[in-house]
């Protein structure tokens, strides 16, 4: 069996891959539906191989008005902010639970950078959008380029040409090569290198918010500090560094 036997922390990166899967197929969907083919060219779920690992990518829509870089999200409940914050805040409709999650706007700058890399194309050439999709709702202003549904209509408000026919065919040339050339298995080992990374971080794997450290109360000094969730009592995960 190729999943195995899931182990603790397994099931809540399987049900937000699925989530986020849900995601991304809702976005493929609305970019065959409402841009030009002749004009836009779409890659999705590009996986780009680098010296630190490996960097997926949701969507590549390529075009003579640059590369548009296109992070997924899938969330329910209200959404807190700002373009410069590192971490952004959910806060759920029902239960009043609130939980954290990386600024999809920094996640998807390493994606551009990467992605200018690998193509060798200046970074001003490249747009980033962040897409949520599910019943969320945004409760302070965002950036113009983080919308909810339909993204599309931002892209088409790009009209500067950034690049030529031939430097389009050259980039597309070399996504198609990358997506035929990843395997399933490389995929597979992508979101198992995903969970060991998000595990290893300040990220608690139940609900997002921040690991902080924290000492026993009935130590006496002798006692190991530990992690513990931020959203204590609410969550109780704690781990030993």
């Amino acid at each position: 069996m190729v999943l195995g036997r899931l182990q603790t922390g397994d099931n809540v990166v399987i049900k937000a891959l699925i989530k986020g899967w849900t995601g991304e197929l809702r976005t493929a969907a609305v970019q065959s539906l409402a841009l030009n083919k002749k004009e836009y060219r779409t890659f999705s779920n590009v996986l780009i191989e680098t010296g630190n690992g490996s960097t997926q990518i949701d969507h590549i829509v390529v075009s003579r008005y640059g590369v548009f870089v296109v992070e997924t999200k899938n969330k329910s409940g209200w959404i807190f902010g700002s373009r410069d914050d590192a971490m952004w805040t959910l806060l759920l409709a029902y239960g009043n639970k609130k939980f954290k999650f990386q600024n999809p706007l920094r996640q998807n700058y390493k994606h551009t950078k990467t992605l200018c890399e690998f193509l060798g194309i200046d970074h001003s050439k490249m747009h980033s959008v962040v897409v949520f999709w599910g019943d969320c709702k945004f409760k302070t202003e965002m950036p113009e380029n983080v919308v909810h549904g339909n993204h599309t209509g931002y892209m088409k408000t790009k009209k500067q040409i950034l690049l030529t026919e031939e430097e389009i065919d050259t980039i597309c040339e070399k996504l198609r090569a990358v997506k035929n050339n990843t395997s399933l298995l490389a995929g597979w080992n992508h979101a198992r290198d995903l969970k060991k990374r998000y595990q290893s971080t300040s990220i608690c794997p139940k609900c997002g918010g921040a690991l902080v450290q924290r000492i026993p109360r009935t130590s006496k000094g002798t006692a190991k500090p530990f992690l513990g969730c931020e959203n204590f009592p609410r969550c109780h995960y704690t781990k030993v560094p």
